[in-house]
């Protein structure tokens, strides 16, 4: 059996972690309780959860922390049964996905009716922050080495000083997050430069993670030197807590992803649902998302210190992002991509 096939096959088959879920009792006798599934870490949505308890003293807040792609199969594996009020996750084409499938139902409201064109779809997935993809690097960890402003100067990097980056580079597993597929498919179309990327980082042993906070985990404590397709949001605030990291948009092209939210269609509490999905998009939600360390829809470059420097590519939240989804064409990225790694 060819090995490069058995380790996918070994990627694939791992069991997925166990959720964690956080239980915010209502601050006044409880009424209702909402269930987030979110594929966002609590600690970034804690500051929106509580604003929003503020207004809503008799609601209670069951949150499950998921990854991406274990959001989406969740969901689906539960059918009908599943006890979500919202989906919250930033791999924008399985969130898009359900839409197309059926299974969200349409909230509109004047809060909604306002929002920019292409922050939306059909008033059943609504972007609720906006950020750029960036990369990270641990400056102490470079020594003399000048940061890489592109992908062509990175390559340049690794090939001048390859042991230095051996086994200390971080990007996500595919075959595990959705967010990670999504970014791989979209950096795919971009150029050949990414292909070359990952025969690279193969060839340096690159570490596969599911989660940018753990990849910046191994950044701040050293164990890696530099994390590719990391997301802005958390990357902005572990850059302005940790000063041995500098992000990095790329200035051949800077990905923008959107973080998005959907009510399912069975959802028992529909309304509140679209209450609490009112409040994010309000003023007062903006900013406590922000509080939280993600970077609000409304006000882009509020907090804001990774600024593009070069082209930016927005992720469309469009149809465009679903024929990657094909099972057939999923297999056969998935298996490029691990023949690109494997030396």
């Amino acid at each position: 059996m060819n090995w490069r096939y058995w380790w996918m096959a070994l990627l694939c088959s791992l069991t997925a972690h166990a959720d964690q879920t956080v239980q915010l009792p209502a601050l006044d006798t409880q009424q209702q309780q909402l269930v987030l599934y979110s594929a966002t870490d609590y600690q970034h949505m804690a500051p929106l959860l509580q604003a929003f308890q503020q207004r809503r003293p008799h609601v209670a807040i069951h949150f499950v922390d998921l990854n991406s792609q274990q959001l989406y199969q969740r969901f689906l594996d539960e059918g009908s049964h599943s006890p979500a009020d919202m989906l919250l996750s930033s791999a924008m084409d399985l969130q898009l996905k359900l839409v197309n499938d059926g299974y969200a139902r349409p909230w509109r409201s004047e809060r909604t009716e306002t929002l920019p064109p292409g922050t939306h779809w059909r008033h059943e997935l609504f972007a609720i922050t906006v950020e750029p993809v960036v990369m990270v690097f641990n400056r102490t960890q470079l020594a003399e080495h000048a940061l890489p402003h592109s992908r062509q100067e990175l390559l340049a990097l690794l090939r001048q000083d390859p042991e230095r980056f051996r086994g200390r580079i971080r990007t996500y597993d595919i075959t595990q997050s959705g967010v990670g597929y999504l970014l791989a498919t979209q950096d795919s179309q971009q150029g050949e430069s990414y292909g070359r990327l990952l025969e690279a980082f193969g060839g340096l042993s690159v570490h596969l993670g599911e989660s940018s906070n753990k990849m910046l985990d191994d950044l701040i404590d050293g164990q890696a030197i530099m994390g590719y397709n990391l997301l802005g949001s958390y990357v902005n605030t572990a850059v302005e807590k940790h000063p041995q990291l500098v992000a990095i948009a790329p200035q051949d092209y800077s990905l923008i992803l959107m973080r998005l939210a959907l009510i399912p269609r069975q959802a028992k509490h529909p309304k509140l649902a679209g209450e609490l999905l009112d409040f994010m998009l309000s003023p007062a939600g903006q900013t406590a998302l922000a509080e939280g360390g993600l970077l609000p829809l409304l006000t882009p470059d509020a907090g804001l210190t990774i600024i593009p420097q070069g082209p930016v590519t927005p992720i469309p939240l469009s149809p465009a992002l679903l024929p990657a989804l094909d099972p057939l064409d999923k297999q056969g990225f998935v298996r490029s991509w691990i023949n690109s790694l494997v030396p």
